[in-house]
């Protein structure tokens, strides 16, 4: 009864190999039907194929023809490295000994990327994500839902929940 959000995966249909965190249809069609969206993430290994900018928007494309342009937005997952990301990832704290990393977890992954992949989807190149849905013919009302409203219209009815629940 409140919408389900997949916020950083891809359509496991444009693959052969999805994976792991591909999202298959069925499992898009109940996100869909809940009133929710999937982000499609930027990640290269994550897209598969070319892994760059045009295959980002393929798996768009892909959620719009089969499930509608309510249920997809962008879940940009990760950002570009900066000169500056050495310093603010020592910000980070570590990892108590003996604990272990989630990444450990995921599945042997054999997909290959290269520096093109990345710097195509880096973050100095998301107002390109806008001109590619334009390039693919999406209306504005269409790219507005995509690079944010549908994240928003969740995020205000999931608020909405919560407040009616709470009674505040």
């Amino acid at each position: 009864d409140k919408p389900v959000v997949a916020s950083h995966t891809t359509c496991a249909a444009l693959d052969a190999r999805p994976h792991a965190r591909s999202k298959p249809d069925n499992v898009i069609r109940a996100i869909a039907d809940s009133g929710g969206y999937i982000g499609i993430c930027c990640i290269p290994r994550f897209l598969r194929g070319t892994g760059d900018l045009p295959m980002f928007l393929n798996h768009i494309d892909y959620v719009v023809q089969k499930f509608g342009v309510d249920h997809v937005a962008i879940g940009t997952d990760i950002a570009y490295s900066s000169q500056n990301s050495a310093a603010e990832s020592r910000k980070v704290p570590r990892l108590r000994r003996g604990r272990e990393e989630f990444r450990s977890l995921w599945p042997v992954d054999e997909f290959e990327t290269n520096a093109s992949m990345d710097a195509s989807l880096a973050w100095t190149n998301w107002p390109l994500y806008t001109v590619g849905l334009v390039q693919r013919g999406y209306s504005d009302e269409d790219i507005r839902k995509i690079i944010g409203g549908n994240v928003m219209r969740v995020a205000r009815e999931a608020m909405t929940h919560n407040t009616n629940r709470t009674g505040r």
